[in-house]
């Protein structure tokens, strides 16, 4: 009895190795997918763009905000630089276009903002770019929906109670 052997044929179902630059491109890319959604739905860094909250935040200190707690907004802009925000890095060219504008919404979130609580804002008055791409805010919530708030020579009312003034507010600039 002789058995014979035949060389196996390559398949055609086996993928050709992948190439260097685009084994790192396909990295890159995911990264920056990955990153964006976690940018946008859970986590984010803001800086601090003003002076107001001095004697808690300085100016160019970095905040990392929950966006799962009081519930992310959906993007109005889609067509946007990855990782931008108003404009690509070290220019002035816009890192969006407007050229679509989507209905946005905010999710559902886990707790409702508190009194004291910093929250991140759009700046309302800026009306030269989209409301997701306006410039941030960064305040502390004095009042909620419902409550009522006077100041009366520096001391700031809620409710018709005094505020309790804390050693880092700030009444004159």
């Amino acid at each position: 009895m002789k058995l014979t052997f035949q060389k196996k044929k390559p398949s055609a179902t086996v993928p050709a190795k992948k190439s260097l630059a685009r084994e790192w491109g396909d990295a890159i890319m995911f990264a920056v997918v990955f990153a964006s959604i976690i940018r946008w739905a859970t986590f984010e860094a803001y800086a601090i763009p003003t002076s107001s909250m001095e004697k808690s935040l300085l100016v160019g200190d970095y905040l990392f905000v929950s966006k799962l707690h009081y519930g992310s907004r959906t993007p109005g802009t889609p067509l946007q630089v990855p990782l931008t925000h108003q404009t690509i890095w070290g220019t002035d060219i816009p890192s969006y276009s407007d050229a679509i504008q989507l209905k946005t919404f905010r999710l559902p979130g886990f707790s409702e903002v508190k009194n004291n609580d910093a929250v991140v804002f759009n700046y309302p008055a800026e009306e030269a770019r989209p409301t997701d791409l306006k410039t941030y805010y960064i305040k502390r919530c004095v009042g909620v929906a419902g409550d009522s708030i006077a100041i009366q020579n520096t001391q700031v009312y809620i409710n018709g109670k005094a505020l309790e003034n804390s050693e880092e507010r700030q009444f004159s600039y």
